[in-house]
């Protein structure tokens, strides 16, 4: 429903600034003119006033397109790419420098 309420919202800001620009003559590219100025002070006047309704629009649509079914094939990628990082991470260690001595090494603090 977020989705149409914002869609309708952006069509009727549009609807009126494009008619209100016809009314007006604009000249030889009356219609042109009136599209592009339209476009933009629907997404200008969405973007900045109706933010609200954008962002639960935008949450619908990815929930609607966050419900397809992955594919074994990218589900087992996803799983050899998890292990990949954790033994990454797991054996990853301090490089150690040569020229430091055992004293003058920084001590290393225990991630939280």
């Amino acid at each position: 429903m977020a989705v149409l309420k914002y869609s309708a919202l952006r069509l009727g800001i549009f609807a009126v600034v494009f008619f209100g620009c016809l009314y007006i003559d604009l000249g030889r590219f009356t219609i042109i003119f009136a599209v592009i100025i339209g476009l933009a002070v629907s997404w200008t006047v969405s973007y900045l006033f109706f933010n609200n309704w954008r962002v639960a629009a935008g949450e619908q649509l990815a929930g609607w397109l966050g419900r397809r079914r992955r594919s074994t094939a990218e589900e087992e990628d996803n799983a050899a790419e998890d292990e990949l990082a954790e033994q990454y991470h797991e054996t990853a260690e301090e490089p150690v420098r040569p020229d430091l001595d055992q004293q003058e090494r920084p001590e290393r603090r225990p991630e939280e």
